[in-house]
């Protein structure tokens, strides 16, 4: 009889969604997330509404919109071509819960915290994580926008992670890595990206120079940077190494340093600098480029400390 009877309330559910084009079921199982965060999901629902009537499969247990379908859970809304929501039995024997939504084609997702335009999606409900595929995704927080091949909103970290071939970008600054993780935070009314952390191949690039390195951390609004790992910085054919930098896109100053092990003395910062042909206007390399000779101090001991360090500024100092 109960059977009957939960087989009842899904089809009436069904058919007041056609008619109306809503379907709403109360979110699923939460994971292990503390306890405000789960008394706060199991208010929230999930509905799905189309412009071309949803298909119903009771036997995969899934929920197909086509044509304008949308997704709304929370203030989270996603719209695409097609959505398919998949649901379980809920452990009351009445409702059911949707875990998982994928979408395709031309997909927009909202929230507060940002944009993000793809290809596919996958949204999986009980981690409030969201998988976009693209070429590229792209995601506008603030006056950031940032692309990439692969990219997963984390909702509950106030994080995005994306992947492959990343660019963030602002106006004149890109930021370039195979990884790049942007964290969130609330100023007032609205939410921008507090910092990125970049991971293989980082490249910042400005008006005034490039900087290359194996990781790197920016502070979006000091708009500063610190890069670690193989660090070039280059203007033009001129440039420095190091192991890390200190990157000011304010004033345009740029930091380079090595770092140094237990009981061995730093490598020496290097620089190539190429000489202008005042007549034709050629670049002309320099002779017999070197390193810049080290600055020593004696220690109390006797002993020579060596410290290397190279400051270039990008305003003519």
């Amino acid at each position: 009889m109960r059977r009957c009877l939960k087989l009842f309330l899904i089809v009436f559910c069904i058919s007041s969604v056609v008619a109306t084009d809503v379907f709403a079921v109360a979110a699923g199982k939460e994971g292990k997330r503390p306890r405000a965060a789960k008394q706060a999901e199991k208010k929230q629902q999930v509905v799905l509404t189309s412009d071309g009537g949803l298909e119903w499969n009771s036997v995969k247990k899934t929920l197909t919109a086509e044509k304008k379908a949308l997704v709304v859970r929370g203030n989270t809304a996603m719209g695409a071509d097609k959505i398919v929501a998949y649901y379980r039995d809920a452990a009351n024997g009445k409702d059911s819960d949707v875990y998982l939504v994928k979408a395709f084609g031309n997909i927009i997702i909202t929230t507060p915290k940002q944009t993000a335009y793809a290809d596919t999606a996958v949204y999986e409900i009980e981690r409030s994580v969201i998988i976009l595929k693209g070429n590229p995704v792209k995601l506008l927080a603030g006056q950031e926008q940032m692309t990439a091949e692969i990219l997963e909103l984390w909702q509950n970290e106030d994080m995005a992670v994306a992947r492959q071939n990343v660019t963030a970008q602002k106006d004149a600054r890109r930021l370039e890595a195979d990884i790049v993780k942007a964290y969130f935070v609330k100023r007032g009314s609205t939410s921008q990206i507090e910092r990125f952390e970049a991971e293989s191949n980082v490249t910042i690039i400005s008006d005034k120079e490039k900087v290359q390195g194996d990781t790197g951390v920016y502070l979006v609004d000091k708009e500063t940077a610190t890069l670690q790992g193989n660090v070039k910085i280059s203007q033009g054919n001129n440039f420095i190494v190091g192991e890390v930098a200190d990157i000011n896109m304010k004033t345009g100053v740029s930091r380079l340093q090595m770092l140094s092990e237990k009981g061995k003395n730093k490598g020496q910062v290097h620089g190539v600098f190429v000489q202008g042909d005042k007549k034709g206007g050629k670049n002309v390399p320099a002779e017999k480029v070197k390193a810049p000779a080290a600055v020593k101090e004696e220690t109390s001991d006797g002993q020579e400390a060596n410290e290397k360090l190279l400051s270039s500024s990008n305003e003519g100092e």
